[in-house]
């Protein structure tokens, strides 16, 4: 019987450029050319992009997957930001390594939206290397995940059979509820302010860590492990900076639907959307169910919240394994 308690591990990947980026995977034990193809399901995170804070995800889905069908060949990645840990600066060479790539400098400056992208579609290049050609691909994308899985999905179509988009911003950003506040909040001056904030007290509060987790408990809500990866790698000033740096980015430039991509791959799209979710609520949902009538696009019945990975992994996890199934 396969165990439901089946864990994965943080990877680095190094791309042909020489590029690093942080990964989570779990693998299939069985790797024997009797059993099926394999199936490689590819997570790309939303902002911030801290690769720890899908593990639970991840390990969820592959056991749902396993507790189906306990023969499937099956391995789950999830993907990084660049910048968003506080694991890639310093010593690292993960951010510098992807700024050398693009021709920007500093060697640790935030990587915008396009380069996110272009840092996707390399890394899932380099991820379909490592597979035999029967090999079967399927994206997820949270968040602002999904609007990159799209221009993965755009660039790589022939080999992408599936792709899974969960509470997905990928048009109007900035007009939903939360993109309002944040629009104000990544404004150049308000970022590095906050950066700044972070600079100056994080030395102070790394002497009385249980204050410093005690005040990210009261205003966020998180325990257990999300807790954990807030503090030790996304309440930094660099790394806090690099996500509202993006986020800025974000504002900006998700704009109209991508129709054509859309349209192109209605059979391979699965959409999630929360009626209340403040970044894309049930009015997104309705737009594009009015726009594309045949998209298999889902409105969330179970309360699962836009931050799903904090508290609903299981949840969630569940679901995506069935659409996976089918």
């Amino acid at each position: 019987m396969i165990s439901a308690r089946t864990k994965g591990h943080i990877e680095h990947f190094s791309t042909s450029g020489g590029c690093s980026t942080a990964v989570h995977v779990v693998r299939s034990e069985s790797d024997s050319s009797s059993v099926a193809p394999k199936t490689v399901f590819v997570i790309i995170p939303g902002n911030p992009g801290v690769v720890e804070y899908y593990s639970d995800f991840a390990n969820a889905v592959f056991n749902a997957v396993k507790r189906s069908d306990s023969a499937a060949n099956f391995d789950v990645i999830s993907l990084s930001h660049p910048g968003h840990s506080f694991l890639d600066h310093g010593d690292s060479e993960v951010l510098s390594s992807w700024n050398k790539y693009f021709g920007t400098f500093p060697a640790d400056n935030p990587l915008n939206l396009r380069q996110q992208m272009d840092h996707k579609i390399c890394l899932f290049d380099h991820i379909v290397s490592l597979y035999p050609a029967e090999t079967r691909f399927i994206l997820a994308g949270h968040s602002i995940g999904s609007y990159m899985a799209l221009e993965v999905l755009k660039a790589r179509s022939d080999r992408i059979s599936q792709v899974v988009l969960l509470f997905p911003t990928i048009t109007e950003i900035a007009a939903s509820k939360k993109g309002q506040i944040v629009s104000k909040i990544t404004l150049p001056g308000v970022r590095h302010t906050v950066s700044a904030i972070l600079f100056a007290l994080r030395p102070f509060l790394a002497f009385f860590p249980v204050v410093l987790y005690g005040l990210v408990a009261l205003f966020t809500g998180m325990t257990g492990d999300s807790l954990t990866v807030t503090v030790e790698r996304l309440l930094h000033h660099n790394s806090g900076l690099h996500a509202l740096t993006l986020g800025a980015w974000e504002m900006k430039q998700v704009l109209d639907l991508d129709a054509e991509t859309i349209s192109s791959n209605l059979d391979k799209l699965v959409l999630y959307y929360g009626p209340e979710d403040g970044w894309a609520d049930e009015s997104y949902y309705k737009q594009i169910k009015e726009r594309f009538p045949g998209i298999n696009a889902l409105l969330c019945e179970d309360g699962v919240t836009h931050d799903f990975v904090i508290g609903y992994s299981e949840i969630m996890a569940r679901k995506v394994a069935q659409w996976l199934l089918r």
